[in-house]
């Protein structure tokens, strides 16, 4: 067995086991004139504002209505239900619609822009900090960035 670099083996090894280490896959959104980051198997779809229809005596946070793909959806303005300073800005080349994952309801998300996807490791995602609508803060670089709890806004 002369020759066999056994460290040479185990190197290759470990880099296989790193690659399959979990990650789970975050988009980093602006909402209201602050940036979150949402967990990607949250959302069904990313799309393009549509027509807006408002609804009369709607709640405060139901910007209105819209059609994607034959489907009527329900788009809300994540800043209202979190009581964020910023309104939601006008529609531009830069806006969104998140369409979420919800087995009643066709949810939307009107974000002002979407900058960035990461994948992070299971492992470095923070422990549930207890917020109600931030899931803890995420290290990216020198940013510290809140996850936002999608569940929370859903209730």
């Amino acid at each position: 067995m002369a020759g066999l670099d056994i460290q040479a083996i185990q190197d290759a090894k470990d880099a296989i086991n790193e690659e399959k280490t979990p990650h789970s896959d975050f988009m980093r959104v602006a909402m209201n004139g602050t940036i979150f980051l949402i967990a990607v198997d949250a959302v069904a779809s990313v799309v393009r504002p549509a027509v807006v229809t408002p609804v009369p005596m709607a709640p405060d946070h139901l910007i209105g209505v819209t059609n994607i793909r034959g489907q009527i959806c329900c788009i809300i303005d994540a800043g209202k239900v979190m009581k964020l300073s910023e309104p939601v800005q006008e529609k531009n080349t830069q806006t969104r619609f998140l369409l979420l994952r919800h087995e009643r309801v066709h949810l939307v998300l009107w974000v002002d822009s979407i900058a960035d996807l990461y994948s992070i490791p299971t492992s470095d995602i923070p422990a549930d900090d207890g917020g109600k609508y931030r899931q803890g803060l995420l290290h990216i670089g020198d940013e510290e960035l809140p996850i936002l709890r999608i569940s929370a806004l859903l209730d």
